[in-house]
């Protein structure tokens, strides 16, 4: 019995790799910024099948294993000296891409930081009322003003990759050379000489979504055999935390 089990377990976690996969093609590190290190991390992902393939993903931002539970975003996980480390960190979420032009700013309070940030502000409460306005025009009924907006943002997250179809993705982010990160009453130490690696997972979800659906859409999306679920893993790759 305890063989068999294994063996249905196995073909189905083999039945689920073989359905995409995720390969990191470069990561480049730029210190133009004296206080943050840039990272431009490329990557693909591949439809290995003869079907297409939807799931909800955010492909161009991530978030730390220790923190990705019900995300949308590419998790990443970093391995020092080979050794995984469950750390809430380096990097976090970056959804707004408009947040990428404050980064070269040392202070937040200066004039051209608090114009940028004024117009990211304007231009959120734009959206946020266009959203609003498109689910009542297009005859939606929910009168959950935060139910629209997750159901738009997670509506908006879905991908479909065509049979054999590859796309490729880079996701920016940037580390604020703070050597120590903290999870809780832990702290790991980013020793400039150690090594270093990153991995992307992908964790599709579609069932545990279903607060943030209707409940026709929640209907198709569970009768559909081609919208997918499940927990696909890159390559790792070196990253630069020396000095």
């Amino acid at each position: 019995m305890k063989k068999v089990c294994f063996l249905f377990w196995f073909l189905l976690s083999f039945s689920a790799y073989s359905q995409l996969e995720v390969k990191i093609d470069s990561i480049i590190s730029n210190d133009s910024n004296k206080l943050k290190r840039k990272f431009s991390i490329a990557y693909h992902i591949s439809n290995k099948t003869d079907k297409p393939l939807s799931f909800f993903l955010v492909p161009e931002s991530m978030i730390p294993n220790a923190a990705s539970s019900m995300t949308l975003f590419v998790v990443y996980k970093i391995y020092q000296n080979h050794i995984f480390q469950d750390m809430d960190g380096p990097f976090f979420e970056r959804y707004i891409r408009e947040a990428e032009l404050l980064e070269d700013f040392p202070d937040y309070n200066s004039p051209e930081a608090t114009e940028i940030i004024k117009k990211i502000n304007e231009n959120y409460k734009a959206e946020y009322h266009l959203i609003l306005e498109n689910y009542k025009n297009n005859g939606g009924t929910s009168t959950d003003e935060s139910f629209i907006v997750r159901n738009y943002h997670l509506l908006k997250s879905k991908t479909t990759l065509q049979p054999g179809q590859t796309k490729a993705y880079t996701i920016k982010t940037s580390w604020n050379k703070i050597r120590t990160v903290n999870k809780g009453d832990l702290e790991y130490y980013l020793d400039e000489n150690d090594h270093f690696d990153i991995e992307l997972v992908l964790d599709l979800k579609k069932s545990a979504f279903r607060e943030e659906l209707s409940e026709k859409e929640f209907s198709e999306i569970t009768k559909d055999p081609n919208f997918i679920q499940g927990i696909f893993t890159s390559n790792k790759m070196k990253i630069n935390f020396g000095e």
